[in-house]
Parts: structure tokens; C-alpha cells; sequence
């Protein structure tokens, strides 16, 4: 690709570029020269897939039944079935962004594990993915050719924080050899550490502080030589790998963005530059989907498409999220490629000791894609799709089952915006993992007695408008001692209780939908409702005390 052209504020406003960010990115030498999202082609994938690339040897699968060593063959099954079912684009995730999983000379692999081995004194530390490299293996070449091969685009996700094993990273005996490198554990002044009250979270203390140019620099090393050395269509830069850069009062919400934006613009110039004539390389990111999450992260929408970030993948991480900011965000970037993610869970029971996970069936991923059609979406992206099979360890007691293959055949369906229109409606909020220091999760909710409790749900009503009554849910930990005194309204309008508390669809995958005494139910006339944002509002009577871990509308 020729070198591109310094941009006027004029034309930085145009791409969406906000206020102050854009005076800075038009006065930022390097800034100017990065590719303008006005320049290019939207991206034209509908489905995009994530591989995880672990899922191979955690998961039971058609094509590994018995859980055999890894080999090159199951690389490229994993593309298949996923190109077969109809994604048009493969993300692979080579390793969590510490730690090369490919033949690299930034950090080469067999340096890193010498270290490794000698600081933490285990001569035997591997995985299964650091020896295939060391042998001379290359899967991320391998998943290049063969999307290639069969007529499809391949992006690498690049983790930017991940936090997987960290909280053991200095502890003898610590065997993750392939997460943690030696400038983690040689720079612990790089960690954010304890952060204030309004941003603790556990985890949040071990990933890296972005304020640092060096922290940043590590990362763009690995990414400049994935562009450099593969042949890949594109970068996903995922932040919800982990969701914290900075610690909490020490930077501005300026200086983050400027932070990112360069970063971002970087990635730009990095990918053009070692792109083959006339193949375009795409940049996306994978980002929270509520604009509340964003500023804490550096992130600025506007700022990211004037660097050149064609592609806007709107995760909530683990689950699936239905009322989001796809709006807003559809809005301040008018002219990028827009993706709302869909996971295999829904909703989490929230007991760590008893880990249990609603899944995804097809009512809810049906209506998740019409609502994010809807509000401007230009397709969908699948995380964890794999992980409806069995991942269980050797000898683990049955815990989130039962398991399935994954429902490829949900993928042709999910891409056609006319075909999810017309189907059964499932709107569902869960119990998330509170993963994300800087936003509010409804569920799970202790509750005590006189409580009032409010819910935005989004609806898209089917072509010609909904036609049938629908059944509002509202899921208790334990069981409810009484029906009576409970209410509840839809835009002010009252509901009647119905004891009908069963699933609205059949489906085989039956975790988390409790026992019948754990639901409430109402019915829902169809003048109740309305396009866009709807309130729900529930009274409690004065004498409950219970734990509630989820709401759901169906409307058939």
C-alpha cells in the first residue's frame, strides 16, 4: 500500500475524530500518517470467529473424541468447521500476548524457556503449544494457509493485558511457562497494583500499567512482527483481555486517549507497511459495548477510526449482552464496520465453588442478532463458540454439562438480518462475571424486602410488529416463599402473574434454568411493549430476603 497523506482537522472531523483528541491527532506527526478510515473499503465479512487456539486440547471435539496430542491436522479442522458452518473470517489468538506462540525473534521461544525453567527452578516446564514451536511447528502459518486456501480471511486477536496466571507469577513453583516472560516478573513497578476503592477487583493488580511507553512497546513488538513475518488480513486488538490499563487518578482522560489513539495509529502504519500490494489489512478491536467502560481504558471511538481502526467488535466479554451502546456507537462512527459478540453463556450462577453457565440457545442468539441488526450492526462475531463441548479436566465431576457440539448451523441463519427477524424472541439479562472494574452488573442482586427494582430492556419488534402475547421471568437463587405482593410493570403498564414459570423453549441445554418455585412469571400484552428502550419495573413485598440472578422476556 502507498504511503498515505497527512489529514486536515477538517478531514479528521469527518472520519469522527472528537473535539480535543482530534487538535492532537492532526498536530501528531506520526498520527497524520495513518491510514484514514474514509480511505478504505468497509470490511465486508458478516461472521467473524474466534479461536482461542486452547480450546483444541481443553475441548472434546468430533475431530479429537478422545482428547489426542496435538498435531497439525486439528489446526486445520479447526478452521474447517468453522469456515464450513459459513464464518467469513477466522481470529486466531496465537498464546495470551505474553509469551510468543509462534517461531519468534522477538522474544525467541527456546530463550524464554531456559529462563523460565532456571527462575523457577522446574527443568521440566512445558505445554503442548510451547513444544510444537520448539519443534519447529507453526500453527499460526499453518491457520493462514488453509483460511487462505479455502477463500477466507485470517486475523490474529491480540490479547493487550491479558491477566490469565498471573496471580501466581511470582510464586515458586510457578509452572505457566507460557504466559509469564521475564519482563513481567523483572518489572513488578509495572504492575497497576492495589487500585482505589471504586475500581478494586482482584485480578486488576497484576496486568501492566499502559502510562508506561515501555509496557506498550513489549506488546507493539510482538505485533509489528506477526504483521511483518505472516500473511494475515488483519490485527484484532482485544482489550477485554484484561479491562484495565491505567491505575485510577494518575492519568487524565486526554492522556489515555492519546495513549491508545498512538498506539492504535501505530498498528495502522505497522499493518500497511507490511501489507502486499493491493491487499488490504484490516484493523479491528474488540471493546466493551457500553461507552461507560470506555474511558477508564483509554478508549475513544471517534479517535480510534480517525487512526485507522476499520472494525468495532462490541464484546461484554464471557457473555452475551443484548441492550448495549451499538446506538451511540453506530452514531459517532458512521463510516466503520461495526460487530456486536456472541459467547456460548448467557449468564453465570455466581458460585465459584458450583460453576454453572447458562447457555446461549438459539431463541437468545437470534434475537441478540435482529436487536444488533437493528441498532446498525454490519454483523456478528462468535467467542467461545467451541465451548459448548466438553472441557472438563480428566476424572472432573459432570459440573456445567450436559454437552454438545457446538450449533454450527446457527451461523447461515445468523447472517442473514431477514431471516432472524421473523423468529421467536428470547431477551434475557444474566449474571455476568464482574470482570470490568468500571461498570455495574445487575445480576446477581441480593434483595430485601420493599425493594423496587428497575431493568432497561432494548426490543426490536419482528416486520409488521409483534403479534402475541410474551412471558417476563424474573429467576431467584433459591425458591420464592410466596407469589403474593410481588409486581411488576412494563412502561408503567401493570402485569398479571401467571404461574406458567416454564422455559418458553425447548432446548437441550438445560444449566441454570433452576427448579420451578426459583421463577416468577408475568404475562405481557403486546401494547405493553415498544420498539427500543423498555422500562421494567418490580416491586418486592416487605418480608423477602432472597438472591436474584436473572431476567428474561419471551415473546413468540
Amino acid at each position: 500500500m502507498g504511503k498515505r497523506t497527512s489529514w486536515s482537522r477538517r478531514q479528521l472531523l469527518a472520519a469522527g475524530a472528537s473535539g480535543s483528541v482530534v487538535g492532537w491527532l492532526a498536530s501528531n506527526t506520526s498520527l497524520a500518517e495513518a491510514s484514514p478510515a474514509l480511505s478504505r473499503a468497509k470490511s465486508p465479512f458478516k461472521l467473524l470467529y474466534n479461536s482461542d487456539t486452547t480450546h483444541i486440547l481443553t475441548c472434546t471435539s468430533s475431530w479429537r473424541p478422545n482428547k489426542e496430542p496435538l498435531a497439525d491436522i486439528m489446526f486445520e479442522k479447526a478452521v474447517d468447521e468453522a469456515l464450513d458452518a459459513g464464518a467469513d473470517a477466522f481470529l486466531i489468538a496465537p498464546g495470551l500476548g505474553w509469551v510468543p506462540w509462534w517461531p519468534s525473534q522477538v522474544l525467541p521461544l527456546a530463550e524464554h524457556c531456559e529462563w523460565f525453567k532456571k527462575r523457577f527452578n522446574l527443568p521440566n516446564a512445558s505445554t503442548s503449544f510451547t513444544n510444537y514451536v520448539l519443534r519447529g511447528g507453526d500453527f499460526l502459518k499453518l491457520t493462514v494457509d488453509r483460511c487462505h486456501a479455502r477463500g477466507a480471511a485470517c486475523l490474529v486477536s491480540f490479547r493487550l493485558n491479558d491477566v490469565h496466571h498471573k496471580e501466581s507469577a511470582d510464586a515458586p513453583g510457578n509452572s505457566h511457562i507460557a504466559s509469564v516472560p521475564q519482563f513481567y516478573t523483572d518489572h513488578p513497578e509495572y504492575r497497576l497494583g492495589e487500585q482505589s476503592r471504586e475500581t478494586q477487583i482482584s485480578w486488576a493488580r497484576h496486568v501492566q500499567n499502559w502510562a508506561i511507553p515501555e509496557v506498550r512497546e513489549f506488546k507493539f513488538r510482538f505485533i509489528e512482527e506477526l504483521c511483518r513475518n505472516y500473511d494475515i488480513d488483519g490485527i484484532e486488538l482485544d482489550f477485554y483481555r484484561a479491562a484495565a490499563y491505567f491505575r485510577a487518578g494518575e492519568t487524565t482522560r486526554e492522556q489515555r486517549r492519546q495513549i491508545m489513539a498512538e498506539f492504535m495509529a501505530r498498528v495502522r502504519r505497522t499493518l500497511d507497511d507490511h501489507a502486499r500490494p493491493g491487499r488490504p489489512r484490516w484493523l479491528s478491536v474488540r471493546i466493551p459495548g457500553q461507552l461507560a467502560a470506555h474511558d477508564a481504558l483509554g478508549i475513544d471511538v471517534q479517535a480510534f477510526a480517525a487512526a485507522g481502526v476499520d472494525m468495532f467488535n462490541l464484546s461484554a466479554s464471557y457473555h452475551v449482552e443484548q441492550t448495549t451502546s451499538l446506538t451511540e456507537i453506530r452514531r459517532l462512527v458512521p463510516h466503520a464496520a461495526i460487530y456486536l459478540e456472541l459467547t456460548h453463556v448467557v449468564s453465570f450462577n455466581g458460585d465459584t465453588r458450583n460453576r454453572s453457565h447458562r447457555r446461549t440457545t438459539t431463541e437468545i442468539a437470534t434475537t441478540t442478532a435482529h436487536l444488533a441488526y437493528s441498532r446498525g450492526a454490519d454483523g456478528l462475531s462468535l467467542f467461545n463458540f467451541q465451548y459448548y463441548r466438553d472441557y472438563r479436566d480428566p476424572g472432573q465431576a459432570a459440573g456445567d454439562g450436559p454437552y454438545t457440539e457446538p450449533p454450527f448451523e446457527l451461523l447461515q441463519v445468523l447472517k442473514r438480518p431477514q431471516s432472524v427477524a421473523t423468529l421467536p424472541q428470547h431477551y434475557l439479562v444474566g449474571s455476568m462475571y464482574r470482570n470490568d472494574p468500571r461498570r455495574a452488573y445487575p445480576f446477581p442482586r441480593k434483595v430485601k424486602g420493599g425493594e423496587t427494582l428497575r431493568y432497561v430492556l432494548d426490543l426490536a419488534p419482528p416486520p409488521g410488529g409483534w403479534q402475541r402475547e410474551g412471558k417476563l421471568r424474573l429467576q431467584a437463587r433459591t425458591a420464592y416463599a410466596a407469589t403474593e405482593g410481588w409486581q411488576a410493570h412494563i412502561n408503567g403498564q401493570s402485569l398479571p402473574i401467571t404461574p406458567d414459570v416454564g422455559e418458553p423453549y425447548p432446548s437441550v441445554y438445560t444449566q441454570m434454568h433452576g427448579q420451578s418455585g426459583e421463577w416468577l412469571t408475568w404475562r405481557v400484552p403486546v401494547s405493553a411493549l415498544r420498539p427500543g428502550l423498555n422500562e421494567v419495573v418490580i416491586a418486592c413485598p416487605h418480608e423477602v430476603v432472597l438472591e436474584l440472578l436473572g431476567l428474561d422476556l419471551a415473546i413468540p
